[in-house]
C-alpha cells in the first residue's frame, strides 16, 4: 500500500492497484501539495467520511476529472447523484460495499455532519469512519472526525485495522490526550499517522505531542504529498 497525506484528512491511497482518494480538501487547505491532483492520472474511488466544507472539498472537481466509484454516506451519494454522477455507492454506518477487488465498510464517528449553503446547514447523513481491505494488504481504518469512543475497541475486535488514521488537531475532534487514549487502550495499529492538525490556527494539537504519549503502535508523522510505503 502507498499512503500519501494532503494535508488536513486528505489522503490519496494506492491499494490493491486501485487509486483511492479519500475527504479530498485541496483548495484552501495550505497543507495540500500543489497540483496533486493533475499529478494522477486516474481515481478509481472517491471515499468521503462526512459532509463539512473541509472533508467534501474538491469533491466536484474529481467527480468531473476522474469519473470515480463515489463511496460514501447515502445522504451524501444522493446529493451528488442529484447533481449528475451515476457512479455512487451509498451505504450507512455497519455495512459493507465490495467493488473491484476492494471492501469498504462504514464505522461509527462522533461529530456532525453538514454543509452551509445560501447560509443555511444542509444535512449530510451522519459522520462516519471508513475501514478498507484488500485481499494481502493490510487493513486500512480513516477514522474521520471524531471524539474517542470506547466503541473503537469493537472496531478493532471486528475489523483488525493495522493502520490508523487518526484525528488529535483539538476543537473539532480528539486533541493528543484523547487520541493517545484510544490507540493505547482501544485501538491495536502498527502504523498511526495523525491527520486534522496544523490547518488554521483552531487546531492547537500537536502531533508531537501526541506521538510522546501514544505507548501502543509506531506513530508516523507525515509529510504533505510525500507518499509512504506501507
Amino acid at each position: 500500500m502507498k499512503l500519501t497525506w494532503l494535508g488536513h484528512s486528505a489522503f490519496h491511497a494506492e491499494i490493491a492497484g486501485k487509486s483511492v482518494l479519500i475527504d479530498p480538501f485541496l483548495t484552501g487547505n495550505p497543507r495540500a501539495p500543489e497540483g496533486f491532483l493533475d499529478s494522477l492520472d486516474r481515481v478509481d474511488f472517491l471515499v468521503l467520511t462526512h459532509g463539512h466544507e473541509d472533508h467534501l472539498g474538491d469533491s466536484d472537481a474529481v467527480l468531473e476529472k476522474f469519473n470515480p466509484t463515489l463511496v460514501t454516506m447515502y445522504e451524501i451519494a444522493m446529493y451528488y447523484g442529484s447533481k449528475g454522477h451515476e457512479k455512487v455507492e451509498p451505504m450507512n454506518i455497519g455495512g459493507s460495499v465490495t467493488n473491484d477487488g476492494l471492501t469498504f465498510t462504514m464505522v461509527n464517528a462522533q461529530h456532525s455532519s453538514a454543509f452551509m449553503e445560501a447560509g443555511k446547514p444542509v444535512t449530510m447523513g451522519d459522520p462516519a469512519g471508513m475501514i478498507i481491505k484488500a485481499p494481502g494488504e493490510k487493513t486500512l481504518y480513516h477514522a474521520g472526525d471524531t471524539e474517542v469512543f470506547s466503541d473503537m475497541a469493537l472496531i478493532q475486535r471486528i475489523h483488525e485495522p493495522k493502520i490508523g488514521l487518526i484525528p488529535m488537531g483539538d476543537r473539532f475532534t480528539m486533541g493528543p490526550d484523547t487520541a493517545a487514549l484510544a490507540c493505547n487502550e482501544f485501538l491495536n495499529l502498527e502504523t498511526i499517522v495523525p491527520i486534522h492538525w496544523g490547518t488554521m490556527e483552531l487546531l492547537t494539537g500537536d502531533p508531537e505531542d501526541f506521538k510522546k504519549k501514544v505507548t501502543r503502535g509506531e506513530v508516523t508523522i507525515a509529510t504533505p504529498g510525500q507518499a509512504m510505503d506501507l
